[in-house]
């Protein structure tokens, strides 16, 4: 059997996008998204927050047009980081390392960027009917 790492989320930025540059020069942009599940037991809402990783032309295209609080579609692996503090803390953190990303955002009318068409929902039927 073969082993499955892949995620599917959709979501809203929690901040803007921050892009830095690895030694090699690579664009990697990162960002936190918010995502909501509706408890029915506790009749509220729960948020859960991922930390998202794009590399090279996806970076430099989030940094440069997303904002917080717009929404996303993605599919990603999970990958796990340690490091360890000077005081030798062994501390891990969890992020989703992009492989597809959607804009769901719809732009101004006078930008000159083709503007998506696509609606959440219309993204979660192309992923449900695959």
């Amino acid at each position: 059997m073969a082993d499955i790492n892949r995620m599917v989320l959709m979501g809203r930025l929690g901040a803007d996008p921050v892009l830095r540059q690895t030694k090699n020069g690579i664009p990697v942009a990162t960002f936190h998204l918010a995502t909501e599940a509706y408890l029915k037991s506790k009749n509220e809402t729960e948020t859960t927050w991922h930390r998202i990783v794009t590399w090279g032309k996806p970076a430099q295209r989030c940094s440069e047009e997303l904002k917080k609080g717009m929404p996303v579609f993605l599919e990603g692996k999970m990958r796990v980081r340690k490091w360890e503090t000077d005081d030798g803390q062994v501390s891990y953190f969890h992020e989703v390392h992009v492989e597809n990303l959607k804009f769901l955002h719809r732009r101004a009318r006078d930008e000159s960027v083709q503007q998506t068409e696509e609606t959440s929902d219309d993204v979660l039927e192309q992923v449900v009917s695959h």
